[in-house]
């Protein structure tokens, strides 16, 4: 016989004893499957399970009470209030106040630009305004009134209807000498009645004084870039020394002593929701840390192309941990289902499109069939298979055989 035909039947017989071996193998693995639906769940202790290595796991008791339904979005944390400041006046930056991430308070300045120019409009139209008093004193303040009293200046009230008659006279509702009429009244009493304290000033200059020196105010109050609100500086785009332009961005104020996220949410969800529902904000940046928060607003339009509803959740930020723009989870409770039976949602596994669970007695894992309901977060109901207060593994189980010694960590 040929050296190739020995070593062919050698393989022959090798790849036999290989598959004998892999069918009892599948046995032994199948088997207590097939005892264990025989049996109505519970497996028959593994061969040599005596000496098997005691697993260290955790587990939990089986609870009954409410089951929180929640709808869970996502979307990213925004302060409560931004502005985008800005320069309102051109001019050069001589003093930057503030660094990126300082609180500051509501009109506090943050930027000072070059005022030397607008003080000294301030002060000549202040001069003029000053002039203009002195001769408005001198020609009308010592001129006795009709009853005898003094008059005290100008009043700032003006209640004339100028063009009213003209208006009047263009739609045809009256006639040439109606029209004239009517200006020969309004000016007498332009003369002589209540309003004749605004026509002296005019007639003097210092209505136009006072109002240059208003304008001239307000261009130096320009010049100082104050806080509209308390808030935390950022987004700095100013330097001491940089020449600015009316409208140009300087930095971002915000307000992060509370944030919010939209989310966007079912329409069959949002129907069940209101003003001030709880809300759960999870975290992915912090260790999944949760925060309550609450739903703020809620958009009363429904977007028909996702059949979803925005949002608005609010939640607290007093140490200012939580920062705008970090990506959060948002669980929201759109109903409640009393006294359930519940075990977290790790606890149950999935075999062979069957659930069970590991229930823990005796020092034992053992193998349990379980049929669950709704599931809400980290928590499932247990519609049969289980009884409240049995204990079940939820973490170090996943390769556990039935009956398994296990000791139970915290």
């Amino acid at each position: 016989m040929s050296a190739r035909r020995v070593q062919r039947r050698l393989w022959m017989s090798g790849a036999a004893v290989a598959a004998v071996l892999a069918g009892g193998l599948a046995w032994a693995w199948y088997r207590p499957l097939e005892l264990a639906a025989e049996t109505g769940g519970d497996l028959p202790a593994a061969p040599g399970a005596a000496f098997q290595s005691v697993a260290r796991i955790e587990a939990l008791p089986v609870r009954r009470g409410d089951l929180s339904l929640r709808q869970e979005a996502t979307g990213y944390l925004e302060p409560w209030r931004l502005v985008e400041v800005s320069a309102e006046a051109s001019g050069r930056v001589v003093e930057r106040r503030v660094e990126e991430g300082q609180w500051v308070a509501a009109g506090e300045v943050l930027v000072q630009l070059d005022d030397r120019d607008r003080r000294l409009e301030a002060r000549e139209a202040e001069a003029e305004w000053l002039r203009s008093r002195a001769q408005y004193a001198v020609l009308y303040e010592a001129e006795p009134e009709a009853d005898g009293s003094r008059s005290e200046g100008p009043s700032l009230a003006s209640g004339a209807a100028s063009g009213e008659p003209a208006d009047l006279f263009a739609q045809g509702l009256i006639s040439r000498q109606e029209l004239d009429s009517r200006r020969r009244l309004e000016t007498e009493s332009l003369l002589s009645g209540s309003e004749q304290g605004e026509v002296r000033a005019a007639s003097t200059g210092l209505a136009q004084a006072e109002q240059r020196l208003a304008r001239a105010r307000l261009a130096l109050e320009r010049t100082e870039i104050r806080a509209p609100f308390a808030g935390r500086v950022a987004d700095l785009a100013v330097e001491p020394g940089q020449q600015v332009a009316p409208g140009e961005a300087l930095l971002t104020l915000l307000d992060d002593s509370r944030l919010k996220v939209d989310v966007a949410v079912l329409e069959a969800d949002v129907v069940r929701l209101g003003d001030g529902a709880p809300a759960r904000v999870r975290i992915p940046a912090l260790d999944d840390l949760t925060f309550d928060g609450a739903v703020h607003t809620i958009n009363p339009r429904i977007d028909p192309a996702t059949g979803t509803g925005r949002l608005t959740v609010t939640l607290p930020n007093p140490r200012g941990r939580l920062l705008p723009g970090l990506f959060a989870y948002v669980a929201l409770e759109v109903g409640r289902l009393p006294d359930r039976l519940l075990v977290p949602v790790a606890a149950v596994l999935e075999r062979q499109d069957r659930r069970l669970v590991f229930r823990v007695a005796d020092g034992r894992a053992l193998w349990t069939y379980v049929e669950v309901g709704e599931r809400s977060g980290d928590l499932v109901e247990i519609t049969d298979g289980l009884a409240e207060g049995d204990l079940v593994a939820v973490a170090n189980h996943f390769a556990l055989a039935h009956e398994a010694p296990v000791e139970v960590v915290e």
